[in-house]
């Protein structure tokens, strides 16, 4: 059996499909993969022509993956155009990401009075996808299958 969370981190192209707070601290998410469409176009941008252009789409044929966490401390989605990268940040993963330095854990020890004694210890991950960031601080690992 394929380890679901390599196969998203396989994906060259993720969307977030759908989020949801299914109460009392959980959290669903689903994303499916991006797969190219069409014929490559050339398209104009500005006064500049960019040729092979492709659609990238979630299709029949693309992979889907349910990820839910049990107990999430906090979340955040951002949108990927304002995300800034930092080389202070270090994660395991490329489109599933385990943090161990992050930004979002630093804002989260100041915005929450969670610790490793209440609520227990607890890990940033991130979910990058076309158009969307997620991260989750979250008490325990998330619950990960493909859908499809």
């Amino acid at each position: 059996m394929t380890d679901p969370l390599a196969e998203i981190n396989d994906c060259k192209y993720l969307f977030l499909a759908d989020i949801r707070d299914l109460g009392r601290g959980a959290l669903q998410l689903v994303v499916q993969e991006g797969l190219p469409v069409g014929t490559p176009l050339a398209i104009e941008v500005g006064r500049s022509v960019i040729s092979d252009c492709t659609r990238i789409e979630a299709t029949d044929e693309s992979r889907a993956f349910e990820i839910v966490w049990r107990r999430h401390v906090g979340y955040s989605v951002r949108n990927e155009s304002y995300a800034a990268a930092s080389d202070e940040e270090h994660y395991d993963g490329t489109r599933f990401r385990i943090y161990s330095k992050s930004h979002f854990i630093e804002y989260m020890s100041r915005a929450t009075f969670a610790t490793d004694e209440y609520p227990g210890p607890t890990r940033h991950y991130g979910v990058v996808c076309e158009d969307h960031i997620i991260d989750v601080l979250s008490v325990g690992d998330p619950a990960v299958r493909r859908l499809h």
